[in-house]
């Protein structure tokens, strides 16, 4: 069974974003333009994170899936590590 790349519940979309598990997933809440991340991102001082190297199963799959964030209209992030960033996300994401 082929896992999707990303499905709808209601107005929240499930993506799929392996990083440090496999089966790790961000949630956009579409009404707010909001991404919540997980651990796919860090939030550091207000400023967006990639992927740690130390945590990944597997680097070049954790950037791929940060690539999937920029087909999305996201104006705030919500990360498990660092709380929430909502400075210039869209520039934010196309630097990492």
């Amino acid at each position: 069974m082929k896992l999707l790349d990303h499905f709808h519940f209601g107005g929240i979309e499930v993506i799929h974003t392996p990083r440090h598990t496999p089966g790790h997933i961000s949630l956009y809440v579409k009404r707010s333009k909001a991404l919540v991340a997980g651990d796919a991102l860090i939030c550091s001082g207000g400023f967006l994170r990639g992927p740690v190297l130390q945590t990944m199963l597997d680097i070049n799959t954790a950037r791929l899936s940060l690539k999937k964030f920029l087909s999305f209209d996201i104006e705030s992030v919500i990360c498990y590590h660092g709380g929430s960033c909502n400075i210039q996300v869209k520039k934010q994401f196309q630097a990492l």
